[in-house]
């Protein structure tokens, strides 16, 4: 009998059992345009543009399993990003594993940093900087500009390594991101790679933009910032104390003028949560999580292109990683000069 009993449990292991898969409901399929752009902040036309961009990078052709489709992969990125929610908030959205989402989402985020260079830079042609200066110019009147510049703070979990290095002055740990950005809250130029104890007029510094300026790349038109960056030549910032009335109107148009930047980052992080204060921490490591800053930049300037609007409730987006700039103290300030000439030629009315 117990012969019998093995010979029959032997034959019951041999017989191959079909898998079963749970079914992966896409997006895509049920969801009407304005759900999409709602929940991934991307329109469908959008989103079918980038699977066909990384459809060689993420297709997984494989026979042990069912392979996700690139655009249920894109589209859990999306909701990532849009919502900064947990790994297994987005996993049991989409019915798949949380090791998936985190997968895909590393994926598509060095995807987007791949072709980050196609939608972020910063124009050289004339033709371009002029009508970046004419953009700037219909906002306050303030000429020869062709970028704002600001820095933003990236909430981010204590790291294991150098963890006093990414402590701010508002004391949680955050990466300081630098931005230029034109009239149209597009971003020209990001910088996502310093811990939040650095000083904005460092990292811009340190910056290929800055050596463009100053090896003469870029010779025609300024870049505005605030008291936190030295005065160049090339980059004007605020009068500190304004002393008479062309001062003040100085100051009041550039203000204006160079409100763009800060505006460009309120958008941002109001469109992809993922990177804003007000919905957590990003929970991954400092290199990911620049990597994850530059994909939803290149995200924005695609929605900025193709004018898609704000989700409901974000009329008025705010940046809340700006803890404001420390006043530059620095010896380099030889764009004095080129201010005052400013000042007294064009706001002395």
């Amino acid at each position: 009998m117990a012969a019998v009993y093995v010979h029959v449990r032997r034959r019951a292991n041999n017989i191959r059992r079909n898998r079963v898969f749970r079914d992966r409901d896409n997006p895509l399929d049920y969801l009407d345009d304005a759900d999409i752009v709602r929940k991934y902040r991307l329109s469908r036309p959008m989103i079918l543009e980038l699977c066909g961009m990384f459809q060689n990078e993420l297709a997984r052709p494989t026979k042990r399993s069912h392979a996700f489709p690139v655009s249920l992969q894109i589209m859990v990125a999306l909701r990532f990003y849009a919502t900064g929610s947990f790994q297994l908030v987005n996993a049991d959205v989409h019915r798949i594993s949380r090791a998936s989402v985190s997968t895909i989402t590393r994926d598509v985020t060095q995807c987007l940093k791949n072709v980050c260079n196609q939608y972020i830079s910063m124009p050289t042609d004339q033709a371009s900087l002029q009508a970046l200066k004419q953009g700037f110019y219909d906002i306050s009147n303030f000429p020869n500009v062709i970028g704002a510049v600001d820095g933003t703070h990236v909430r981010i979990k204590s790291p294991a390594v150098d963890e006093h290095l990414y402590v701010n002055r508002k004391n949680y740990h955050s990466l300081n991101v630098m931005g230029v950005c034109d009239s149209n809250l597009k971003f020209l130029n990001i910088v996502a790679k310093w811990p939040g104890s650095t000083h904005d007029s460092f990292a811009l510094r340190n910056s290929r933009l800055c050596e463009m300026f100053e090896d003469g790349d870029i010779s025609d038109g300024w870049l505005l910032g605030d008291s936190g960056y030295p005065l160049r030549p090339w980059l004007l910032t605020p009068v500190i104390n304004p002393t008479t009335r062309q001062d003040q109107r100085y100051n009041s148009c550039h203000m204006r003028t160079r409100c763009a930047v800060e505006r460009s980052f309120g958008v941002l992080k109001s469109r992809f949560r993922c990177i804003d204060n007000t919905a957590g921490t990003l929970l991954y490591s400092p290199v990911r999580c620049c990597d994850i800053i530059v994909a939803v930049v290149v995200l924005h300037n695609m929605c900025i292109d193709n004018r898609i609007p704000l989700p409901p409730g974000n009329d008025n987006p705010r940046d809340h990683g700006n803890i404001g700039g420390q006043q530059y103290v620095g010896i380099q300030n030889d764009g004095a000069v080129i201010r005052t000439r400013l000042i007294n030629n064009r706001f002395n009315n």
